[in-house]
Parts: C-alpha cells; structure tokens; sequence
C-alpha cells in the first residue's frame, strides 16, 4: 500500500451564531481534513482536531509532514502504520493533530484496500456484529453544556433534560472547564441533585487534585478531550482518578494513538469514552474505532455534525441502543468544492504527489 498522493482540505462552514456554549459562540465551523491515495487508486480519509484561530497552522504543518513522512512511503499493515508515530514525535497539539490525522487515513486506507469495513480492519479478526453501542434505546442519553448560565437557570435545565431522557436514559453535563476550584463541589453537587449523572470536563484539565474531590463528593468525573500527551492521559488515570477517561481521534494520535491510551486506561479499570467535535469524518472513525475496541460510548454531536449528509450511506440508522454502520467499502466522498446541502465548501489547501480532480492532472513539486 503505497501513497502516491495526498490532499490537504479546508472545511468551512457559515453558521448563523445562534448555538453557543460557556466559551464559543458559533459563527463559522472549521475543520482540516486529509485525503491519501494509494498506486492502486484507494482513497482514504482523516481529520485533525484544531483550535479554530490556528488551523492555519495544521494546515501547513500537515502538508509538510505529508512531503517528509508519508507520500512515497507503503504502510502494508498496521505496525507499519503504528510505527510512524516513532519516525513523527511531537510535543504540542499541532504535531499530535497532524499525526492523528495522518493515523486515521492510513487505517482508512488500509480496510479498503483489504475490501474491509473499518471497524473489522481496526478488530483484527473478532466477530463484531453490533457495533458503536449506546445505551437505551436511540438517542435517549443526552450530554448538556452547563456554566454559562446561572446555577438556578442551570438546575432548571438539567432538570428539564432529565425529566426529558427518563429513569432509565443517562445524561452528563460538560461544563467545559468553567468551575472555579472554591465553588466546584457545590455547583457539582447541585447539579447531581438535579439529576446529571456524570460532569465531563468540571475544572482546567491539569487540576488532578480538584477533579479527584469532586469524584471523591460523589460526582463521576469524565475528561480526557483536550489531551495528546500520554503523560496527561496518566495523569487524569493516577492523580484526578477520572471515572471515564474521553479521547479525542483527532487529537490523540490516531487509531493507533487511542489504542495505546485504551489499554492504559484498560490497566487500571477505567472505561474509555469517545469524544467526536467536528465534522462526520472524525464521527465516523470514532464509530468504527468505539465498535472495534468494544469502548463505554461515542458522542455522536448533533451540531458539529458537519458533512453527516455525505456520510449516510455509511453511518446507518440509530436503533435499540446502537448505531448501525454499513460494511460498505465504497471511497469517501470529500472533494473539494461546495457541499450540497450545507453553506459550506471544502477547498484544497495542499497536494502532495499528483492526482486528477475535475478531470484535469496537477503535479506539484516534491
């Protein structure tokens, strides 16, 4: 399997400004995405997580590793896949984006190429029949923004989303780091009265000691979302004691990156839920990865849901409980250009080798 060609795309897409949590108001949505192309012809995707000020900088640091690490190179399997993260060390976010990015494209790749669906290429050879589990029935659980409000019209809220989800549906709050250490228990504790079952992200991911009082007061703690280092991931595991620890495909290295964070979790007992904000690209590989590893939950985001509808075919219907995904094999169908029934567009920011588009071949330099 070799990669012959590499697309760098821009996702944008126009929001009214309408929807907005404790730290974003949403007028725009963008995303860098990634297209490889084998000598066969195989296309794969992937998507990085980035702060929606600097995707410029993913951007071009994505091209660049793709020109040094990736195009005339062959990944035949996944250890060749999984060592690329020693030949593409990183110490900020960006090189953890670019390599999750980079990792999730070339599994893509790889299950096409074997004419297999994702999640049984990322399973090996287990059996999986129902895959990306939630429970109850359809979209019964719910996860709310808290803190942007005051704790009375925050209360009321939950207790609106509770009454809503049902006795036996379960619902988290995600406060989105807005707690200050003095009043997090008691807005916690306020919140679990009112019906949340489980707070993600209360306090600043780096304060271990405030979030393990808080699971300590009886309040399971959910973070792990903004982390790519595994030093942090060990940190939220040993010294905050989260109850579920969330990644982040996106961010965290990958398929492989994910992986390596689950088993860690797994070591210590500790569940792994999947956090999927941006657009369908990272929503299905957080799927298929989830239904692989056999992981405690997948967000699927009913706002940054961008480019669902390109994805249809192969996210399937919600039913008793689970996501139905397709074995489908078919190419992705991210092109650049504008999206039919969204205001967006996906516009080519990089090519790497050469590849035809609108039936014309453009080279670029090595």
């Amino acid at each position: 399997m070799r990669i012959v060609r590499a697309e760098v795309l821009e996702y944008v897409r126009k929001l009214d400004g309408r929807s907005w949590n404790p730290v974003s108001r949403w007028t725009e949505r963008r995303a860098p995405l990634l297209i490889l192309e084998t000598d066969e012809g195989v296309r794969g995707c992937g998507e990085a997580w980035s702060k929606q000020d600097e995707i410029g900088v993913v951007l071009a640091a994505l091209a660049r590793s793709l020109r040094t690490s990736v195009v005339g190179r062959s990944f035949p399997d996944g250890e060749a896949i999984g060592a690329l993260r020693d030949t593409m060390p990183y110490e900020d976010w960006v090189g953890a984006a670019v390599l999750s990015a980079i990792d999730m494209a070339l599994w893509d790749l790889l299950a096409r190429s074997r004419q297999q669906p994702l999640w049984q290429a990322l399973a090996g050879t287990a059996d999986i029949s129902e895959v990306a589990r939630y429970r109850g029935e359809g979209f019964r659980n719910v996860k709310i923004k808290v803190g942007g409000m005051s704790l009375e019209d925050d209360v009321a809220r939950i207790s609106a989303a509770r009454d809503a989800t049902g006795s036996d549906g379960v619902l988290w709050v995600d406060a989105v780091n807005q707690l200050h250490v003095g009043n997090a228990i008691g807005f916690a504790q306020a919140w679990r009265l009112a019906g949340a079952d489980a707070i993600q992200a209360p306090v600043a991911f780096e304060d271990h000691p405030a979030m393990a009082r808080i699971g300590r007061a009886g309040i399971p703690v959910i973070a792990g979302e903004a982390a790519y280092a595994e030093q942090a991931f060990l940190g939220l595991l040993d010294a905050a004691h989260v109850a579920l620890l969330q990644v982040n495909l996106g961010l965290c290295g990958g398929f492989t990156g994910a992986s390596r964070i689950a088993a860690l979790a797994a070591s210590r007992g500790t569940p792994v839920t999947v956090q999927a904000h941006g657009t369908a690209v990272l929503l299905d590989a957080s799927l298929h990865w989830g239904a692989a590893r056999g992981v405690h939950s997948v967000e699927f985001h009913r706002f940054h849901d961008h480019l669902r509808a390109m994805f249809a075919s192969t996210l399937g219907d919600i039913r008793a409980g689970a996501v139905e995904l397709s074995s489908s094999t078919a190419t992705h169908p991210i092109r650049p250009g504008e999206v039919p029934g969204e205001s967006s567009a996906i516009s080519l920011v990089a090519g790497i080798g050469s590849w035809r588009m609108l039936d014309r071949k453009i080279k670029t330099e090595p």
